[in-house]
């Protein structure tokens, strides 16, 4: 259910009672005029940030009638200032954006919800009103910790970038948006006993669709249209659990919702099949001589034999130790887009980059996890993100808890995960499939994590009826090459409800890095 605001509340109201103790104390002797404009003046301060924490919450028009009804010695013009006041915090916040298709004006909301005892999970959605039939995307960033709030927003497919400046190749011009904090931990989401993080899919998608029950019973009027899940990297496990948790909620009448389908962009959705052709990647584009595959091709054997066993722990402790002897042998080529080396790409801008770095006794001494999260979460925690994060956002959304920062418990929720990091979920997409979910699998050509020879593999291990179909499809490219200096974006292929994109110049980051062929894409999926 939403989060309860009555603490809030109380302590609002008691904070009220102080202010007008802290003008006039206990003496009633003041002139009447004196104690009212000193109240009005304290009050409108306190009213602009305090209204503001209940923006979006029905308790609101509430709380401004029990102040309006207040035994106090407000007067009408007073009264006329709360309500005023009131006006403006109740208003959701609006904004526009500059697109090919002309300026977009769109309303925005947020909020928290209690996903169980200790786990609060906080979204933000952008909506476009004057379009009401508009399907809506949820997007889900990978990790797990990374956040989608701000990086899949902000530094992806959102209306604004980093400098809040227009993003031209919005996917709001096509669909209304909203992002998710997933896992609890990530971004503004947060825990407060570390007992409450995630250990598995299948409880992130539980708590997901706790969320999606909270959510459109907020947002009724996106009930009977169509709602996409998209994603990148290890949201793809997520999103495949969720989609399919989600669309057995919808069956037995537990969520008011018409699930239009999932797009599973670079996801890491069978870790095997991608460890098991890094070398083979590497190698055919000259980062790898014959001897160095062999050393590569000798620990993925041991991973695969740990995944085998059903060690899962260790097995993801071998995926760590993999990544490094590759960064050692290649001298850091970059994890998302093979033509740089990690650090000169937008992604991996951090020290443990260098070789210096990297054969260094400190190195040495981290953790499996350490080095892990310090190659795939960190450098998406920028300082200007996080400086957007805590200080503008924070005081527009004024309902964050003082004592939460963004991202701080991410590594947390990184580690939470460890022991279900190399499980892989294909099985979960041919359920998707036998239940008619449209499926859309799209892969950024320069990726090497989640490279497309591994895509192609666990494809071809689902057990969808309509596979050998699929792989005989007629592969077309897709992008007009005069509308993009000569070049297309890609490939697709679709048989029935399984659709495939191959987009070209991208890597792992495909909505950073091609955004008018991921913009193409996202027609594709939403039928437009």
């Amino acid at each position: 259910m939403t989060a309860n605001r009555r603490p809030t509340i109380q302590r609002q109201l008691g904070t009220m009672a102080n202010i007008q103790r802290n003008i006039h104390g206990n003496d009633s002797r003041l002139p009447l005029l004196k104690q009212s404009k000193l109240l009005s003046a304290a009050l409108y301060i306190r009213f602009s940030s305090v209204l503001s924490a209940f923006v979006h919450q029905s308790c609101c028009i509430v709380f401004v009638r029990l102040i309006i009804s207040h035994r106090t010695m407000l007067g009408a013009k007073m009264k006329l200032l709360i309500l005023l006041a009131a006006f403006f915090a109740v208003a959701t916040a609006d904004g526009t954006v500059s697109t090919p298709k002309g300026v977009i004006s769109y309303t925005e909301d947020w909020g928290y919800v209690d996903i169980r005892q200790n786990a609060r999970t906080f979204w933000w959605l952008f909506a476009v009103k004057t379009e009401p039939n508009r399907p809506l995307i949820l997007w889900l960033q990978g990790g797990p910790g990374s956040d989608s709030t701000g990086f899949g927003n902000i530094d992806e497919l959102g209306p604004k970038d980093i400098n809040q400046q227009d993003r031209n190749s919005t996917w709001l011009q096509l669909a209304d948006l909203v992002f998710v904090d997933n896992p609890v931990g990530t971004g503004f989401s947060y825990v407060s006993n570390s007992n409450a993080f995630t250990k598995n899919v299948q409880q992130i998608g539980k708590d997901l669709v706790t969320w999606a029950k909270a959510f459109f019973t907020k947002h009724p009027e996106y009930a009977t249209r169509k709602f996409y899940i998209v994603c990148e990297s290890y949201g793809g496990k997520m999103t495949a659990e969720f989609g399919k948790q989600l669309q057995e909620a919808i069956e037995d009448g537990t969520v008011k919702a018409t699930l239009g389908g999932v797009a599973l962009g670079d996801s890491w959705i069978s870790a095997m099949d991608f460890v098991n052709t890094w070398g083979q990647y590497l190698y055919s584009v000259s980062y790898l001589d014959d001897n160095q595959l062999t050393t590569v091709n000798a620990q993925a054997a041991k991973c695969q034999a740990l995944v085998d066993g059903q060690k899962w722990y260790t097995a993801t402790t071998c995926w760590s130790e993999m990544e490094d002897l590759i960064g050692i042998l290649t001298d850091g080529v970059s994890w998302y887009n093979i033509l740089k080396r990690g650090g000169t790409d937008d992604w991996s801008k951090f020290k443990s980059s260098d070789k210096s770095y990297r054969t260094s006794n400190k190195f040495k001494t981290l953790t499996a996890k350490e080095r892990a999260f310090n190659r795939h979460l960190k450098p998406l925690q920028t300082e200007s993100l996080d400086n957007l994060m805590n200080n503008e956002m924070r005081k527009k959304f004024g309902i964050i808890p003082d004592n939460i920062r963004f991202n701080a418990q991410s590594g947390q929720v990184f580690n939470s995960q460890w022991g279900d990091f190399m499980t892989p979920n294909y099985a979960t997409v041919d359920t998707l499939l036998a239940k008619g979910v449209n499926v859309t699998v799209f892969n950024g050509q320069l990726d090497l994590i989640c490279n497309t020879l591994g895509v192609e593999l666990w494809l071809k291990r689902l057990t969808w009826p309509s596979l050998e179909k699929f792989q005989k499809a007629t592969k077309s490219s897709f992008g007009n090459p005069s509308e993009n200096n000569g070049q297309i974006f890609g490939y697709h292929k679709k048989y029935d409800n399984l659709n495939m994109y191959y987009i070209l110049r991208a890597g792992h980051m495909v909505a950073h890095d091609a955004p008018w062929a991921t913009l193409a894409v996202i027609k594709g999926i939403l039928g437009l």
